[in-house]
């Protein structure tokens, strides 16, 4: 089968014919891939960003957002069904994975970064309590498996009337701020790129903001304002940098964005106004569950914007270059 191999770090996916998965096991199951989604966690694996943190064995086969079609093995699916792959497969031993917090086990495999995943033609799933049926076009589907699910986790107890700043315009971003209008929350909007925040006025933003190069702070134009739950899909510096001060009280700062920033807080701001920080790593079988029933009411957009196998650099450098405007979407022929 044709497959993009990630072989070292800083260098481009080598499309290459490999073997065909074999299936050692009876809940393995292998899966005709349909579209697999370019995630920024694939930039970061092949730039090398978090080798110390998350160690990477190459050669290997990346992409972990995958919607395939049932070829064989297992017992619950027949063979041609869609499915939507749970890219975080735990122990069910551990109490994170007992919670259904699977993402949080240390024993945690994930398909495109511990095992062979969905840039390629076929991709073996070693357990299939791991797959949901889906119905649909696999294109518009894939940005689900792990932006929709990281989306929908990040954006879970808000509820109506809550004013929420979401920090960044990526993909999980512009679907957070769908979710977020379905839930009535008020959503404001910063970001650097003018084509994206338009994007996110479109998508329904109450407020958006700017952020010019020349600006000392990346909320300059917000001074003055404050949230319930700020939500930042970036995790930079520069937007780590202050944005507690931007809390109202009692409010909660969740973390998405993995670009590497330290947060820095006073302490006597934390305390007084009884401030929450969260980080937020995917999500749980439930938030996908209740993503998939999101779109199927016709409330998202996934914003796929498709790819051949063979155009997989082009996508990456793309996704880098933030030429993307939605998800990048990986179709195997």
């Amino acid at each position: 089968m044709k497959a993009a191999v990630f072989r070292e770090i800083g260098k481009p996916l080598s499309i290459e014919d490999v073997q065909l998965p074999r299936l050692e096991s009876d809940k393995e199951v292998l899966l005709k891939v349909k579209a697999t989604g370019v995630c920024h966690g694939d930039l970061h694996v092949i730039m090398g960003d978090w080798q110390h943190e998350v160690p990477v064995n190459t050669p290997i086969i990346l992409g972990h957002e995958i919607i395939g079609e049932v070829v064989e093995g297992g017992t619950k699916f027949q063979k041609g069904d869609l499915v939507m792959v749970y890219n975080a497969f735990g122990c069910k031993e551990c109490k994170h994975c007992k919670a259904g917090y699977y993402q949080f086990c240390e024993r945690v495999k994930v398909l495109g970064v511990h095992l062979n995943g969905g840039f390629a033609e076929y991709v073996k799933v070693p357990d299939e309590d791991f797959l949901m049926r889906v119905e649909g076009n696999p294109i518009q589907l894939a940005p689900l498996a792990d932006a929709g699910v990281t989306a929908y986790s990040a954006t879970r107890g808000i509820k109506e009337g809550d004013k929420v700043l979401v920090v960044g315009t990526g993909a999980v971003a512009l679907l957070a701020i769908q979710i977020l209008k379905s839930l009535k929350a008020e959503v404001s909007v910063v970001s650097r790129n003018p084509t994206r925040l338009a994007k996110a006025e479109e998508l329904g933003a109450d407020h958006v903001y700017y952020r010019k190069k020349t600006f000392p702070s990346l909320y300059t134009s917000i001074v003055g304002k404050k949230f319930d739950y700020i939500i930042d899909f970036v995790g930079s510096d520069e937007t780590l940098d202050e944005v507690a001060w931007l809390l109202d009280r009692r409010g909660e700062l969740r973390i998405v964005g993995e670009f590497g920033g330290q947060l820095s807080i006073p302490e006597q701001l934390l305390v007084l106004r009884g401030l929450k920080v969260q980080g937020i790593l995917y999500g749980t079988m439930d938030d996908m569950k209740g993503v998939i029933n999101l779109y199927n009411s016709g409330k998202l957009k996934t914003l796929a914007v498709p790819y051949y196998l063979d155009e997989i650099n082009d996508a990456l450098n793309d996704l880098m270059q933030e030429r993307i405007l939605g998800r990048a979407v990986i179709i195997p022929s």
